[in-house]
């Protein structure tokens, strides 16, 4: 679906009349601000959402499909890291479809390491609210910096 979805983003003449946009900062504020139940209001109940990285450091990524699921990963990963922020660098809005790279600073709650990564999220809306999340970071970095060295080859 990202091949299509980023198909249809850059479409010539897509109409954007700002709501996605608005969707996704308010998304993202809520995200800022640890407010899981105005969260919550903007994800569908049947939303598909896939985060792509290593099982085996990110046990709680992966497929989840439903909200409950979804918060059910956001809390779990919230108990291995403190997300300090999220700085959105790109925002692409088209109709009900939205791409953005976000530069992300975590701390392992475990070792107190600092991971830094850019995460980029392609995203459809249904209605207002997120149906089909992805997301992407460069998973060899954040395990290197996760286990607190590199990785020998």
């Amino acid at each position: 679906m990202t091949a299509a979805l980023i198909t249809k983003l850059m479409a010539e003449g897509a109409a954007d009349d700002g709501s996605a946009r608005a969707v996704i900062l308010d998304i993202q504020d809520a995200f800022r601000q640890k407010d899981y139940a105005r969260l919550a209001t903007r994800y569908d109940d049947d939303i598909e959402w896939v985060f792509y990285g290593p099982a085996s450091v990110f046990p709680d990524l992966g497929y989840r499909r439903g909200k409950i699921e979804v918060f059910k990963s956001l809390a779990a990963l919230n108990a291995l890291y403190r997300f300090d922020s999220h700085v959105t660098e790109i925002l692409l809005a088209r109709n009900d479809c939205v791409a953005s790279v976000a530069d992300v600073r975590l701390t392992q709650r475990a070792s107190a390491r600092i991971i830094r990564c850019k995460i980029a999220s392609f995203i459809r809306l249904r209605d207002g609210r997120v149906a089909e999340y992805r997301g992407f970071t460069d998973s060899f970095d954040v395990v290197e910096q996760v286990l607190g060295h590199e990785l020998a080859l």
